[in-house]
Formats: C-alpha cells, sequence, structure tokens
C-alpha cells in the first residue's frame, strides 16, 4: 500500500487487499506479543491480546513476502538464554523479511513506532494523521535492501550479531549478509554449498556463533543435513558478485567449510517442508537434535540427527558419490531408507501418514526437555487447510549416545508418531504460513491460509481427557485448559454417591433389566454449572461445576423410582433453572434446586408422555393466552407436553411456585409427530417429524385455532423454530426454523392481525457443517444486541456456529450425532458452552471456555476466484471453491479503522462446481452459472434485523440441461423485461398477501447462455412460470466464453454479442434457430480480433449522430492483447417487453450440431464478413430484424505479459468520444488505458497508468462506480483517480 500519487485519470490508491497470509512471525515488544503477518507486499501488525490491527507495513514495491524471521534470544556457553547482546543498544532485534529474490532487513523501531502510533489513536477521537502513516512507510521501504541471485528458502539473523544474517536458497546455497554500521545497506557477501541440488524446501538453525545447521529437501525425495562453518565474521562480498561460480577455484572456495553430515532418503516424492528441532533433554538426561520432514506422499518423517562420537567427512568425496546419480534421474530406488556417510546412525525413528492431501511443512514443538514419558508434539500442515497435532513418544534406543541404537526383535525403532487432533481453522485449500511462540503454560499458534484469514489456536484450547474416577476434585470451570474432556462411567456415580450418602444405600432397590448392566438413560443441563442425569434403573444424580466437579444422587421414592425406570423424557427450563420428567404411566415431576433433593409431581397426562417443550424459553406467550393482564410472564413457566398416541397436546401453565394454574389442550393433526414448538409473536408454531410445521392462533375462549400446515422441509424434521427480535415495533415480524436437511429458513410474518396466516420465505442458507443442525438459540451481546447461534453435527463432531458473524465457535470429536446429547451456553461468555452425550455406554462432558480458534483476520474465499460482480450495494464473488459469497460494499476506508470496504455477510453453498459467472439485477436478484450446466437464479432480500441483515433463497434451478448435462455456463446476460409482475408465493402452502408493502415485485427476465458446446440459447423466467425457452442458436464449433444482449425483437427475442475460443466476436441478429444447421450462421455478422480465447469482454452503448446506436466492445485475449471494436446499428436500442400472452413451458429440444469444417464460413478462402449488413426476415408476418455492422477494430498487441483475464469500462469521455479502460491480467499488472477517438477512422490508446497487483491468477475485473474490484487468489479494490 505505498502512497503514492495517483496519475491523471488513472487509479487511485489501493483501499483493500484480501490475499493469502504467506508468512507469520511473533514479536515480543514490552512484554505484550504481537504478530506480523505478510499479505502480499505489506506486513500486518496485530496486537494479540486485543486482536486488534496496529497498523500496516509496506515493505516491497512490486514483490509478495514469503518469509519473516525475527532472531531469538541469544545463547550463552551454557545453553541458557541471555537477553543481552552487542547490539542491544539500538532497540528492539532487527527483522528478517525475504520474497523471491529479494530480501530487506527491518530495524525493530519502525514497529515500535507503528504501535506506539496506533495506541495514541485508540486514545483519542482523532483521525488517523495520514501524514505519520506516509512517514513510516518510507522508512520501511528505505529499509537496507538486496536481491539474492537465487530464491530465497530460509534465512536467520544471528542471535550474536543482530547485523549477520544468513540465506538458504533454492539450490542449497548459504549466503552471509551484513548490514552496515549505519544501518542503511545490506551487502551478500560469501556463497557456500556442499553441492546444488534443486530444493522444495529448507531450514536453517543457528547452532553456534561460527556454523549453521542446514536441512534441505530436494525435488527428487532427499533430505540433505550439513553443516556450514561461517568463519570470519566479515563477509568477502566480491565472491558473491563474481559471477556463476564456474570457475573451480571458487568451487573450492564455495565448498570450503561445508560439513554433509547426512543424507536421507525414504519419502515417495518431493519434499516440500523440513524443520531442524532444538536440542531435547530426554528423561535419562542425554540431549537429542531431531529433523521432521513431509514429503508429497503425505508422509510425515521424524530423523535422528543428533552427532555422535564418529563425525561425517566433509566436501563432496562421500555426498557426491553416493547421492548425485539419484538425483540427476529423479526418482528412484538406488536409495533405500536413510544413506549416511561413514557408518552415520542416523535414521527415520518414526513416520506416519496423515492429512487428505499433499503435507506443505512441519515443525517440532522446540522445548528444552521432552514432558512425561519423553513425548514431543509435532504439528503439520497441509493442502486440505487443516493443522494437525502429533504426538511423537521417544524410544530408549534414541538416549544411546553412541553406538547403533538397537532396533529390538522387531527390527524398528521403539519412537511412534501418533495423530491427536485436527484443527480446522481454514476454508477451501492451503495453509501457507504458521509461527509458534512457547510461553510459561502453553504454546500460541498462528496459521495463515490461502483464504487470508490468521487463526490463533492456544495450547491451552486443547483438551486432555481425563476419567472422573481419579480426578473427581478437579475443578472444570477453574481448570487451566479452555477445553476438557470428562468420562464418566454409571458405576463410577454409583459408588460415589453411595460412599457420600452410606445411609441412604439400603433403600435403592435392586434392578435387572436384560443383561442386568446399569446405563445412562438420558440427561439435561438445569443450569450451565448443573446436570441432571437419570440411568435406566430410576436412579437420578446431579452434578454440579463449580470450584470442583460434585455429584449427589436425588433421594427419591422407590415408587416414583419404579415408575421412571426403564423409561424417561427429561427437559428443562433453562430460564427458570427447572428440569421436567416424564414418565411412560404419564407422570410429569419437576425438579427445582430451591425444592430440595427430589422429584416433586405437577400433572399426570391420559398416556405416556412422548415430548416436553418449554415454551416460555424462546418467546414471552401472548398475556391473553395465560394467565392475564399484570402478571409478569417472565416469572412463569408454559409447557408444551405431548402423549402417545393422541392428537390432543397439552399447554401447561405453571406460577413461579411451580404449581399448574392453567391446562389447555391444542388438537394436532392427523400423523403430526410434534419435536419442537415456539410462540411467534400472537401465533403458536409446532414442528414435526416430517418437515413441516402447524400454524395456531389462540382464540376468545382460551383455546387454540389451526390456521394452516405448512411443508418447509419435507421429510426432515423441524429442530427448532426461534422468533426473532424485532429492530423497532413497526419492524417486520420474523422467525426462524432450522431442521436436519442441513438449513436454516427465515420467515417474515406478513400481516398478524387477520384469521390467515400470511408469510414467505425470505432466506434458506446451508451453513458450513450439517446436514444434522439440531437447534438454535440467541446470545445477548454487552452492547444490548444479539447473535444468532446453530448448532449440529459435521461427521464425527458436534458444532456450534455463530451465523452473525460467520465463525465456527466450536467443534467437537464426540463420533457423530446418533446418539443422546444436550448442550448449554455458559452465561455471559460468547464462546463458553458445555456438552454431555453418550458414547460407547460412558458419557462424555466436554468444557469450555473459549473458541478452539480465534479468527484475528477474517478470510474469503479458499480457493481462485473467477467471478465477480456487484449492485452497488453488494459485491458477489464466486470461486473455484463452489462458494458464493456476498459482501457489503461501504464507503472508503477513512483511515486504520476496522471498518473494511469490503465486509463478507453470506457464503452460499449450493453448486457443485467451480462458479463461471455471476450477475446482479439491482440488489435484488442474483443470478449464477458453473460447470455441469449449472444455472441458479437467488433472490435477495435485505431483512431489518441486528441478527441478520440479508435473506437470500434460491429461487429457480436451471432444468433444461442437456442429455449429457456436463457442459459448462460459460457467460450470460440477464434484462429485466417486465419489473411490475405480480408477486409470487413465498412457500407452498402459505398464504402470501400481495397488497403487503414489505414485497418487492417479481420481475420478468430475458437470460441468454453461452455454452462451452458453442450454443447460445435465451430464455424468458420468471418466478410463477420458470424458465420458457426462447431460442437456441449454434456457433461453429468453438467453446463460447463471453456473451452480451445487444438489443431485442419483437419485444423480447434477444440479439447477443458472442465470443469465443477461436478468438472471433460474433452477433447473433435473432436467437431463433433456423432449424439447418447449415444455414444457421447465414445471418451473424463475424470478425476476427484475437490470436485465441477471449477471456474478458465488456460492452458500453451510445447514441450516435445519426439517429442509430454505436456499441464500444473492448477485449482481452488469451495472446496477450486487447481488443476494441467499434458496432453500429441504425436503430435506436428498444426496451424489452414480455410477450402479450405468455406461452406456456416449451418443450426443450437438443442444440443443433455445429458445422462440418468444410461447410465452415470461418475458412481461409471466405471472405471476413465483418463490414457485410445482415437482415433476417424469420417467416412471414415477422418484422425485420436490426442489423449491425462493424464500423472499426483495432488491437493493442501485448498489452501485457500474459492473458488478459479481466476488463471493464471504467467511463466514457468528450461526450463518449473517447473511452477509460481497466485491464487486469495474470502478469499480476493492472493497467489504465485511454481510447481516444474510438468511433475515428484513427484511434488512439494511451498507457495511463500500470501497477502492481498482488492478486494472483486474476479471474475477473468489476467497476463499481469509482472502484475498481479485481479478484482471483484473492481480491483487491482500487480507488479510481479521475
Amino acid at each position: 500500500m505505498t502512497p503514492n500519487a495517483a496519475p491523471p485519470g488513472g487509479l487511485g490508491r489501493r483501499e483493500y487487499v484480501l490475499n493469502p497470509i504467506t508468512a507469520l512471525a511473533f514479536l515480543t515488544l514490552g512484554g505484550k506479543r504481537y504478530l506480523l503477518a505478510a499479505e502480499d507486499t505489506d506486513i500486518r501488525v496485530y496486537d494479540v491480546a486485543a486482536s486488534r490491527l496496529c497498523g500496516v507495513l509496506p515493505v516491497f514495491r512490486a514483490q509478495s513476502i514469503h518469509g519473516i524471521s525475527i532472531p531469538h534470544a541469544t545463547l550463552d556457553g551454557s545453553g541458557s538464554s541471555s537477553s543481552s547482546s552487542p547490539s542491544s543498544s539500538r532497540g528492539p532485534s532487527p527483522i528478517l523479511v525475504w520474497g523471491g529474490h529479494a530480501v530487506k532487513v527491518l530495524p525493530g523501531r519502525i514497529i515500535e513506532e507503528l504501535i506506539s502510533s496506533s495506541l495514541e489513536q485508540s486514545d483519542s477521537s482523532v483521525r488517523w494523521d495520514d501524514h505519520e502513516t506516509h512517514v513510516i512507510a518510507r522508512k520501511t521501504l528505505s529499509a537496507p535492501q538486496a536481491l539474492a541471485r537465487d530464491w530465497i528458502f530460509d534465512g536467520r539473523v544471528s542471535p550474536f550479531d543482530e547485523d549477520h544474517i544468513v540465506l538458504l536458497t533454492a539450490h542449497n546455497e548459504v549466503v552471509q549478509g551484513r548490514v552496515s554500521e549505519d544501518q542503511s545497506t545490506l551487502v551478500l557477501g560469501r556463497v557456500q554449498s556442499p553441492s546444488r541440488p534443486i530444493l522444495y524446501s529448507g531450514n536453517l538453525l543457528w547452532a553456534e556463533r561460527d556454523h549453521v545447521l542446514v536441512a534441505a529437501g530436494t525435488v527428487f525425495g532427499e533430505i540433505v543435513v550439513w553443516k556450514c562453518h561461517l568463519g570470519s565474521d566479515d563477509v568477502d562480498a566480491s565472491s558473491y558478485a563474481s559471477g556463476s561460480g564456474a570457475d573451480h577455484a571458487q568451487e573450492r572456495q564455495e565448498t570450503a567449510g561445508c560439513e554433509v553430515l547426512f543424507v536421507f532418503a525414504g519419502h515417495e516424492g518431493s519434499i516440500f517442508g523440513v524443520h531442524i528441532s532444538d536440542e531435547i533433554l530426554m528423561g535419562s538426561g542425554d540431549t537429542i537434535r531431531l529433523l521432521a520432514s513431509c514429503s508429497d506422499d503425505r508422509t510425515i518423517r521424524i530423523w535422528d540427527i543428533t552427532e555422535r562420537s564418529d563425525k561425517a567427512t566433509t566436501g563432496e568425496s562421500g555426498y557426491e558419490a553416493e547421492i548425485s546419480g539419484v538425483r540427476q534421474t529423479g526418482y528412484g530406488d538406488s536409495i533405500v531408507g536413510s544413506v549416511g556417510l561413514v557408518n552415520s546412525h542416523s535414521r527415520c525413528v518414526a513416520m506416519a501418514m496423515g492429512h487428505i492431501s499433499r503435507i506443505w511443512d512441519v515443525e517440532i514443538r522446540n522445548r528444552r526437555s521432552a514432558s512425561r514419558g519423553n513425548m514431543v508434539e509435532v504439528y503439520s500442515f497441509g493442502e486440505d487447510a487443516t493443522m494437525q497435532r502429533w504426538h511423537l513418544e521417544l524410544g530408549a534406543d534414541l538416549e544411546a549416545v553412541s553406538g547403533a541404537p538397537d532396533l529390538g526383535a522387531s527390527g524398528r525403532a521403539s519412537s511412534k508418531l501418533t495423530h491427536h487432533e485436527t484443527f480446522s481453522s481454514h476454508s477451501g485449500k492451503q495453509i501457507w504460513s504458521h509461527a509458534m511462540i512457547s510461553y510459561e503454560s502453553g504454546l500460541l499458534m498462528a496459521t495463515g491460509g490461502g483464504d487470508g484469514k490468521i487463526a490463533l489456536i492456544d495450547n491451552d484450547s486443547v483438551h486432555t481427557p481425563r476419567n472422573l474416577g481419579n480426578a473427581a476434585d478437579d475443578g472444570v470451570s477453574y481448570h487451566p485448559r479452555a477445553f476438557q474432556e470428562l468420562d464418566i462411567s454409571p458405576m463410577y456415580l454409583i459408588q460415589e454417591c453411595q460412599h457420600q450418602s452410606p445411609k441412604h444405600t439400603s433403600s435403592i432397590l435392586s434392578f435387572k433389566h436384560g443383561n442386568g448392566k446399569e446405563m445412562f438413560q438420558s440427561f439435561t443441563f438445569v443450569k450451565d454449572d448443573k446436570l441432571l442425569i437419570t440411568t435406566r434403573s430410576g436412579r437420578l444424580f446431579l452434578g454440579s461445576f463449580d470450584a470442583k466437579t460434585g455429584w449427589k444422587e436425588l433421594i427419591i421414592p422407590d415408587a416414583v423410582r419404579t415408575i421412571i425406570q426403564s423409561y424417561t423424557i427429561l427437559r428443562s427450563s433453562r430460564r427458570s433453572s427447572t428440569a421436567f420428567i416424564g414418565a411412560p404411566n404419564g407422570e410429569l415431576f419437576y425438579y427445582h434446586e430451591a425444592s430440595g433433593d427430589s422429584l416433586r409431581p405437577i400433572h399426570k397426562a391420559a398416556r405416556k408422555i412422548t415430548e416436553i417443550i418449554c415454551l416460555s424459553d424462546n418467546s414471552i406467550p401472548p398475556s391473553h393466552a395465560f394467565f392475564g393482564s399484570g402478571r409478569g410472564s417472565d416469572r412463569y413457566i408454559e409447557l408444551l407436553v405431548t402423549v402417545y398416541g393422541s392428537m390432543q397436546a397439552e399447554i401447561l401453565s405453571l406460577d413461579q411456585n411451580h404449581n399448574l394454574v392453567r391446562r389447555t389442550e391444542v388438537t394436532i393433526p392427523d400423523e403430526f409427530i410434534v419435536t419442537t414448538a415456539a410462540w411467534c409473536h400472537s401465533y403458536l408454531l409446532l414442528g414435526s417429524r416430517n418437515g413441516s410445521i402447524a400454524v395456531f392462533k389462540p382464540t376468545i375462549n382460551d383455546g387454540y385455532s389451526l390456521l394452516s400446515t405448512v411443508e418447509v422441509s419435507i421429510g426432515d424434521k423441524i429442530t427448532s423454530i426461534l422468533p426473532l427480535p424485532r429492530r423497532a415495533e413497526t419492524s417486520p415480524l420474523y422467525f426462524l426454523t432450522t431442521s436436519r436437511d442441513g438449513k436454516y429458513r427465515i420467515f417474515e410474518i406478513l400481516d398478524d392481525t387477520t384469521d390467515t396466516f400470511q408469510a414467505r420465505l425470505l432466506d434458506e442458507t446451508r451453513p458450513p457443517f450439517g446436514p444434522l443442525i439440531e437447534g438454535s438459540w440467541l446470545f445477548d451481546k454487552p452492547d444490548g444486541k444479539q447473535d444468532l447461534v446453530l448448532y449440529g453435527f459435521r461427521s464425527k463432531y458436534f458444532v456450534v456456529w455463530n451465523a452473525t458473524q460467520q465463525r465456527e465457535i466450536a467443534a467437537i470429536d464426540c463420533g457423530g450425532g446418533h446418539r443422546v446429547f444436550d448442550q448449554i451456553q455458559m452465561a455471559g461468555n460468547p464462546e463458553g458452552l458445555r456438552f454431555v452425550c453418550t458414547k460407547a455406554s460412558q458419557m462424555k462432558i466436554f468444557s469450555q471456555t473459549r473458541a478452539p480458534h480465534l479468527h484475528l483476520k477474517p478470510g474469503g474465499h479458499g480457493r481462485e476466484i473467477k467471478a465477480v460482480s456487484a449492485s452497488g450495494k453488494y459485491v458477489a464473488t464466486g470461486a473455484e471453491d463452489t462458494m458464493i459469497r456476498i459482501w457489503e460494499l461501504r464507503g472508503e476506508n477513512p483511515g486504520r479503522g476496522e471498518a473494511q470496504p469490503l465486509r463478507c455477510m453470506l457464503a452460499l453453498e449450493k453448486h457443485n462446481t467451480g462458479i463461471q459467472r455471476l450477475k446482479w439485477f439491482e440488489d435484488q436478484y442474483l443470478f449464477s452459472s458453473g460447470g455441469n450446466e449449472e444455472f441458479f437464479a437467488w433472490r435477495i432480500t435485505p431483512l431489518e434485523s441486528e441478527v441478520c441483515a440479508l435473506g437470500v433463497v434460491c429461487e429457480a434451478v436451471f432444468p433444461d440441461r442437456s442429455e449429457v448435462g456436463d457442459l459448462r455456463i460459460t457467460d450470460f446476460d440477464v434484462r429485466c423485461v417486465d419489473e411490475d409482475a405480480t408477486p409470487d408465493d413465498g412457500v407452498q402452502g402459505i398464504d402470501v398477501k400481495p397488497q403487503s408493502q414489505s414485497l418487492r415485485t417479481r420481475p420478468t427476465f430475458c437470460i441468454s447462455m453461452a455454452l462451452s458446446n458453442s450454443v447460445v440459447q435465451s430464455y424468458l423466467y420468471s418466478a410463477r412460470q420458470g424458465f420458457r425457452l426462447l431460442g437456441r442458436r449454434t456457433y461453429t464449433g468453438a467453446c463460447l466464453t463471453q456473451l452480451r444482449h445487444l438489443n431485442f425483437t419483437d419485444g423480447y427475442h434477444p440479439q447477443v454479442l458472442v465470443a469465443a475460443t477461436d478468438g472471433r466476436l460474433a452477433v447473433f441478429t435473432d436467437i431463433r434457430s433456423r432449424g439447418d444447421e447449415n444455414t444457421d450462421l447465414i445471418d451473424v455478422p463475424v470478425t476476427k480480433l484475437h490470436q485465441s480465447t477471449v477471456k474478458s469482454l465488456d460492452m458500453q452503448s451510445i447514441a450516435s449522430d445519426d439517429g442509430g446506436t454505436s456499441y464500444l466492445v473492448v477485449t482481452g485475449g488469451d495472446d496477450d492483447a486487447i481488443g476494441v471494436l467499434h458496432i453500429h446499428s441504425p436503430f435506436s436500442p428498444i426496451p424489452p417487453t414480455p410477450p402479450t400472452e405468455p406461452t406456456s413451458r416449451v418443450s426443450i429440444s437438443r442444440p443443433d450440431p455445429p458445422p462440418s469444417s468444410d461447410q465452415s464460413p470461418f475458412s481461409a478462402s471466405s471472405p471476413d464478413p465483418a463490414h457485410t449488413r445482415h437482415a433476417s426476415t424469420r417467416g412471414q408476418g415477422q418484422p425485420q430484424a436490426r442489423y449491425y455492422e462493424i464500423r472499426g477494430k483495432f488491437v493493442v498487441r501485448s498489452a501485457h505479459a500474459a492473458a488478459v483475464t479481466g476488463l471493464g469500462i471504467l467511463r466514457l469521455e468528450n461526450g463518449g468520444r473517447d473511452a477509460v479502460v481497466v485491464t487486469a491480467s495474470n502478469d499480476q499488472r493492472v493497467k489504465t488505458w485511454r481510447l481516444v477517438g474510438w468511433r475515428s477512422a484513427e484511434p488512439r490508446v494511451h498507457l495511463l497508468d500500470d501497477r502492481y497487483s498482488g492478486v494472483a491468477d486474476a479471474g475477473d475485473l468489476e467497476v463499481v462506480g469509482e472502484r475498481v474490484l479485481v479478484a482471483g487468489v484473492g481480491i483487491e479494490v482500487w480507488g479510481a483517480a479521475s
């Protein structure tokens, strides 16, 4: 984000960037932890404790950052750390940053200045001073920098001399460098290497003042471990600058001081990551050093690289003889296992396979001593966007200081690498960076992904399972870990409570059932620290999680125990801290702490109780439905009780003393099994097992009348119904449902003053877990607002998801969703919860006080973005991860504040293939296309709710797929032909009131699609009538890549402009097919602009002087060129109108086959029909189609150094005579051009601006007012200078 002034007509400053996080490093200043994160060319500095961005430092001008290194504390002779260093008087240690060939040393005081400025800003209301930002930016950009002659893989600042650095490059070379005394220059000097294989990874460890350890992972699967003796601190710049080193004397000089220790083979793929550990103190008192490696073969291997009594030789005599043949011929089997030099006893001590794709990096947690049982933690980071934790149990054979370790009878080392936990903190693919820092009680980790997200994971959040039988006095709430798992058994509870209350033992009846084994039957949380449990023998236990974990058995009469044994329905009212127990004989009991350690009867139903639902927990019922006016309903409890085999449910109203004061019957529909219920404003809604909702309204005589039955999710259980809070008295009425089809839905009640239920579906979203969504709740935040929280199961994990903030709160490995469970949120803690479930006849209780990972920086797509579209207020992006994200486009960022120009509001998951194109209609509809002929119409509705600001419903799925259905809809265009259509029904079975002002119109659209089989087809679409075919035409067989509407005939038949992979553009003046494949292109004007594929296109129309219309068409090609085309029509654009008599849904025929090559009008001998006028009279009585002529065209060759994949017309100038165009390319440049006199005979092109872009593999570009959005591997927002 270099603060450069924008040239006239060029781009302004880069306002926003969301790119992959390519490097991370922790920094400690003044006792506080900060995280340095590399995003493109900049370093973002975060305050870890406050989760706050302190500022951004521009480091390189046009090179992304690949690594950050901060020196560790100096090691004295005894091996202990010392904070003093020769340069400590200069302040904080310097920071080494590199990317590609570039390397820079940043003075630590720059970070201090940035942090200090951010603290001053946070303590005042004064706007951030741009001048101060520019001053710090200039200091950063002017810091000492140099260029290495090869790609840099790793670098280190000497802990003994902060001016001395070493680098490891892509050909196994160690390069020394030194910062000048005045801190103005960085000079790279001596180069050392024992040999030069091609590397994919490398790691440096500064072991002593005069030497570093090097681990180099090669392309062909070998690992070279060598020691580089640095010699004198005075580096010789002449040796580095002298050239390639082909001279034998220089080669001898570069190999001097290189001591090859080990060469390892065993991986079956390229080595993507290596890491050298610090020396580890074993339980026996011996020290070892380990090396971890990961590979394309998805294995992690641990190697012992401890230097023992027999040393390795130096130079190429051993290394070259052993390894050069394999490296030159690729992967081979001439080296098996680990190859050492001169009887090296180092070998692979442990190996394991992990992740579901390639493993990019691995790191051994650096600890001065191994933990209990000689256990070391290992972390791996993969292409599957997960971090995995491993436990390495070191065997006794590693404790031998000399001699070959004893492999034992099995011939294998006794060390074992075991997978322990997986952290899924990122979306899509790739974890590109990570950082770790140890502190007194744990380990803090940060990961940066391809999605641009930064996740913090504290070792406190890593759970340790423990058996309650030997840890009954340990407190869950006060345990030092933030996440804890308890395992208990029924027999343990019985024995524990018998020991606590021996007098009660005699009253316990003997119980035999089935195999006679005692089992847990049901359980519920009464409060966040109270758990009530029933067993199969009728026992009740109460668990308390206060300062310590404690259990007690409730004293209940034998008669009651007999009733509730073998069957119990156990539910609770969290608001009143009361549990309710339903028995098979219809008895209903309650437990409340104030009523003593026993059960109290409430009511007796006619039959077996099947469900108890507390209506008063989620909402306050209408006052007339309950106890009369003047009595605070929040002090009362209202239950819905259903019984077996009866169509009558009961609503029981209890006062504050749990006395039954009112009983009302509700007649439920036939075969309607109630699973959930809630009061939604003036209605009572019941959810069923078959996916329907029954709607009731209280009557005058205190009864309930059935208004409607709504099919919400056919065949899938409705798991919860939640009324959403109103923003104001005049705000709409919303309620939310969740179901086991993996979706949650938001409905609007349109009118609650009549006797009909009028509502419509506004939102239908699939969160990133499921398909089992089990419930929802609203969390009250300190600012008075609320967040929507959903919970359910994803595979074997119980997941809690904050839908308002779009982040995961918990992911608990419980074995899956088909089990008895309960959960509760800890009071006042948005990330605290307790979860209990059964697993293998045991009960597992999980307690969490904070989320497993903190999103320090939110992210976006995890794959390349291929489509971007803006409506002015919202931006939609679609990527190869099959996701569509909708962003709110805000005003220009005023400075350093947290508000960003783009904020992700929703993530839509429905496509099964990568997104090809997105288009908006205002802010009301979004259309999307992808592979496999996927085309969806999304209805967008802003909601007046703090919980969910935007509602999205997939209104239609394109049905007219080809026989195979494997084509790509590469592009499409949408034009509204009727905005006054009558609104359609929101949900089948719900009466919708069209006159409601909250309903917007459902327009009719003309949609034209370009397919990858050279077919263009057009449809009329409306929500009521679906897709109706207008026509279909076929091009030459080349894949169509671009499409735009030009005009309309007969009011609604489109004329379209298409571009293809043959570099040509064609105009279809009538979309209706002739039915003859040999003449289907006769009326189609065609012109060639590019040598190959047209990758991007934008078009604008302007009225010409002769009363006609001129079209400016600008294209970007795979040939690195920009094409400009002037198309003219003598007619003015005709507003599209729908047909006077809507046609019925037509029968769809298969596309016409493309013409053969000898029939193609584009053969070399055929004249270019670009300047030929064409007309079409399509049958009797049809008007003549509008015709077009190509009046001019020109091409800007070599406009970019790679394909032009994004393009947009920024504005027209000088009365439309000139145009300003913005282009983006795979060369990571964004350029601005002025097309002067594009309609004249001699047009000119001026390059206005040429900027570096941090977006790799650019997929699309969108112009939004005076802003330009560039999307690819990341997304950027640029301001446009006028």
